[in-house]
């Protein structure tokens, strides 16, 4: 015996029609053509071999239910409303079991290196929702409910527990657009971009033009930025010549968005980049597959995007 229940298309196309009162109205409401609807209508209204509306004419008022069309759409929205209860108690049960992890980054290593890589995790682990928290302090973990937390630190200062995931490496960055003729004497005729840093001497442009060989005091245009993304950012639309850090430029050098105008020359950073636990999380395996995630993304090649 074949299912006695019409297509739920068609159920849906006809109660659009019955609260609108207008087939052009129910169209522009499922978004698909006047006549679409009136096929599928007509077809419900041979199915169960009765006129369901009594339809306007020549456009003129409303297409009004009959009285086995109100039976009908009282039983449609009755049986639709049940069904989205019991897909929504489905949707809760799920987000319920899912495991929720909350990490914390900076915004220049969150926006440049950990959020393409939580993007993969999360395509690897579809069960665990991860949530990204960029704060420029260190975080109480416990008290800001995160899971994980990567923190910089000054190299060889590796807290008990915390785990090292990479050291950076400095060097000039810029768009392939900009003019460089001339080598490292053409870095006058442009701006020379950089973080506000303190005490760390690689990652200033007076320390870079003497290592370029013209000397500290070379006339130069040097624009600070608050973050390092801005100046990545900065570098990318071609307003200068921008000191990088690796690995956080991998992703813009891999694509091409960004070059190394002076080739292998490069300066040792003073900061490290660590990975901390919430005390307790050794418990969460989940906690564990995304340490051990971050770890070889931080040991391996850099992601191609």
């Amino acid at each position: 015996m074949r299912d006695r229940i019409p297509p739920l298309p068609a159920l849906r196309a006809y109660a659009a029609v019955a609260r609108a009162g207008s087939f052009a109205r129910a169209a522009a409401t499922l978004h698909v053509t006047t006549s679409a609807i009136s096929h599928q209508v007509r077809a419900l209204e041979q199915d169960l071999g009765t006129p369901l509306l009594s339809r306007a004419r020549n456009g003129a008022g409303r297409s009004v239910p009959t009285e086995a069309g109100e039976a009908l759409l009282a039983a449609i929205e009755a049986s639709f409303a049940q069904l989205s209860e019991a897909c929504e108690r489905v949707r809760d049960g799920a987000r319920r079991s899912r495991t929720r992890l909350a990490i914390s980054a900076n915004g220049s290593i969150a926006s440049l290196w950990l959020g393409p890589r939580l993007a993969r995790f999360a395509a690897l682990h579809p069960s665990v929702e991860w949530q990204m928290v960029a704060i420029e302090t260190t975080p109480d973990l416990r008290r800001d409910g995160l899971d994980l937390a990567l923190l910089r630190t000054r190299r060889g200062t590796v807290a008990e527990g915390d785990r090292t995931l990479f050291g950076e490496t400095v060097f000039p960055v810029c768009s392939p657009a900009l003019d460089l003729a001339g080598g490292a004497a053409a870095l006058t005729r442009h701006n020379l971009l950089q973080e506000w840093v303190e005490s760390s001497p690689e990652k200033e442009w007076p320390t870079w033009l003497e290592h370029l060989g013209l000397g500290r005091g070379a006339p130069a245009n040097v624009v600070r930025f608050s973050t390092f993304n801005a100046v990545v950012g900065a570098a990318i639309a071609g307003a200068g010549v921008a000191l990088g850090r690796a690995p956080l430029v991998d992703l813009d050098l891999a694509s091409g968005r960004l070059v190394r105008p002076f080739g292998a020359a490069a300066m040792p950073g003073s900061w490290d980049v660590v990975l901390r636990r919430r005390p307790g999380a050794e418990r969460d395996s989940h906690v564990g597959q995304l340490e051990a995630f971050l770890l070889a993304e931080a040991q391996g090649a850099p992601p191609q995007g």
